[in-house]
């Protein structure tokens, strides 16, 4: 009798915890599925209330969706999110969520009310490009093998190699082109992107290589560094370091690193793993964050945190879409398979795509994985880019094994930010995957104090085993 009711107790109290994981799943769910509401209302508010009115003559142009339409493309995201990871633990999976984010609801939902498409072909493009995205989430859930040998004794080569990039990037800036600290408004900041894309990108390729590096990898590196280890005098040496990159070349990308990088280390240096779900919770309330400061003082705010980081991917689909429909396939001829083919074109994907759409030759409107791919093979050029970032982010998998989260995630989060205006073959080199998976090898690992110290369990006949060898 006694073994019976044991048993019984044991049932219920599973039966119990199974309920209350499925009340937990299903509190998640509702959560998640609110916050990608509101966060499609937040692009839609930004698309059609701030960026319109300002930019019509870049193409941003609305027109009221079909509410039919945009509800069924709400359902094919929140399918597609079921396929994401529950709960995320290495970069990899940050990386599909903030993509999730940035890249594939803008690409499903923007086009319904800022594109020249039929909502029929938006929706089927949209299907398209979230099979894709399940196939990127599914393969990253396996855990790869060691494929980045890692330093783990001391720091002296990591330290070394962030200061000599950092030293030869802000002299040769300041030789070749003049550094300045002057925080101009981003409404008033494009002429200083021109004059520093028209006058020194062409003649000084090297540089942009070293400011895109030192902006999208060591600076944030050192943002997240100092607040882990509470050495602010880095974190205040690497926020420096953006503003200078900020007002010197008008990249407002950097900005969006200052905030994003307090906040994710906050809620990381305790962690382990975080809900998914919550990426998205983040971005909506980041948007209408932003869209409230606008309301209240113009000064900007959208543009950078709204718009620059999560509507570009939707916002150019269409240009691309509408371009390579009636044209040859790019075929990276003006990238790494130039001495292969032979396309039809003098110029990359984004000027291309500028030129004809907006008449505008001097304007660059690169784009994501989704766009870049379509614009060199199609569909297949989808597919190629996309195998080609999950063996990305394996590699950085692999090179951050042991670290921190709160290190690992904010060093790389402008990186995988690029791929939502930009190829993944571009990233490895011009946006800083590579130098990331470099320093994430080079950091140490022997020493971690705030670490957990490493704690063994036995199961109980092990335990029991060792302790009657100790006592014989």
């Amino acid at each position: 009798m006694s073994h019976t009711r044991t048993a019984r107790a044991m049932d219920d109290l599973h039966s119990q915890a199974k309920r209350v994981s499925l009340m937990r799943h299903l509190s998640v769910f509702v959560l998640f599925s609110v916050s990608l509401w509101v966060y499609i209302a937040a692009l839609e508010v930004t698309y059609s209330q701030f960026m319109a009115p300002r930019f019509g003559y870049l193409g941003w142009i609305y027109h009221q969706p079909d509410p039919g339409w945009m509800l069924i493309s709400y359902a094919l995201l929140l399918g597609a999110a079921a396929f994401l990871p529950y709960r995320v633990e290495r970069f990899s999976g940050y990386a599909v969520w903030f993509l999730y984010a940035a890249l594939l609801v803008p690409v499903t939902t923007l086009p319904q009310y800022g594109g020249n498409r039929t909502p029929e072909d938006t929706f089927t493009f949209a299907i398209f490009c979230s099979i894709v995205w399940i196939a990127v989430a599914l393969i990253l859930r396996r855990k790869a093998a060691p494929l980045v040998p890692i330093k783990t004794s001391k720091p002296g080569l990591l330290w070394a190699l962030v200061s000599v990039i950092s030293l030869v990037t802000y002299v040769y800036l300041a030789a070749v082109f003049g550094i300045t600290f002057n925080l101009v408004s981003v409404f008033e900041i494009y002429d200083t992107r021109l004059s520093y894309r028209d006058e020194v990108i062409p003649t000084v390729p090297l540089l942009g290589y070293l400011i895109t590096n030192q902006g999208n990898v060591i600076n944030p590196f050192l943002m997240a560094f100092g607040l882990l280890k509470r050495r602010y005098w880095l974190f205040g040496l690497g926020v420096v370091g953006q503003l200078l990159i900020y007002s010197t070349t008008g990249y407002k990308t950097v900005l969006i690193s200052i905030p994003l990088c307090l906040l994710l280390v906050f809620l990381l240096r305790k962690r382990t793993s975080i809900l998914g779900a919550m990426v998205v919770f983040g971005a909506a309330a980041l948007a209408w964050l932003a869209i409230a400061i606008d309301r209240a003082v113009s000064i900007g705010v959208v543009d950078v945190l709204v718009a620059r980081t999560f509507m570009t991917a939707g916002y150019l689909m269409p240009f691309y879409r509408e371009v390579y429909d009636e044209g040859a396939w790019a075929l990276w001829d003006y990238s790494f398979l130039a001495p292969f083919v032979d396309a039809p074109y003098d110029t990359s994907p984004g000027f291309h795509v500028a030129q004809v759409m907006l008449n505008r030759p001097d304007v660059q409107l690169n784009a994501s994985l989704f766009a870049d791919g379509y614009a060199n093979l199609g569909f297949m050029g989808i597919v190629i880019e996309a195998a080609f970032l999950v063996v990305l982010l394996f590699l950085v998998d692999s090179a951050g094994r042991g670290l921190p989260t709160a290190i690992v995630v904010p060093a790389g989060l402008l990186p995988v930010f690029s791929l939502a205006n930009a190829s993944p073959f571009s990233a490895l080199l011009s946006y800083g995957f590579g130098l990331l998976i470099l320093l994430l090898a080079l950091y140490p690992r022997d020493v971690e104090p705030d670490s957990p110290p490493l704690t063994i369990h036995f199961p109980p006949s092990k335990l029991a085993s060792a302790s009657a060898r100790r006592r014989q």
